[in-house]
């Protein structure tokens, strides 16, 4: 499993390059995940279809998905304090 991080300023294509990059890859066979944390969840608009929280397929080999970052934080929130726990001990 490979992971591939698209981090910058706001407006400088990190969605599109995500987007471009997980096309090529799924393109070479690889099964890939292009997942966005961008409140504005412009990953959508990227691959012209609505996207959610769990797994979307759109195409052969690749999914998306958009999370919200505020309701994952919520949801796992007693792992998190966990984990930031242990680090900080």
């Amino acid at each position: 499993m490979r992971l591939i991080l698209m981090t910058g300023k706001g407006g400088v294509g990190k969605t599109s390059t995500a987007a471009a990059t997980g096309l090529r890859c799924a393109e070479l066979g690889y099964k890939t995940l292009v997942l966005s944390t961008d409140p504005a969840h412009s990953l959508a608009d990227s691959f012209d279809m609505p996207l959610a929280h769990e797994p979307r397929k759109v195409c052969d080999n690749l999914w998306g998905a958009e999370l919200d970052v505020l309701e994952e934080l919520e949801q796992n929130w007693g792992s998190v304090k966990r984990y930031m726990t242990e680090v900080l001990q």
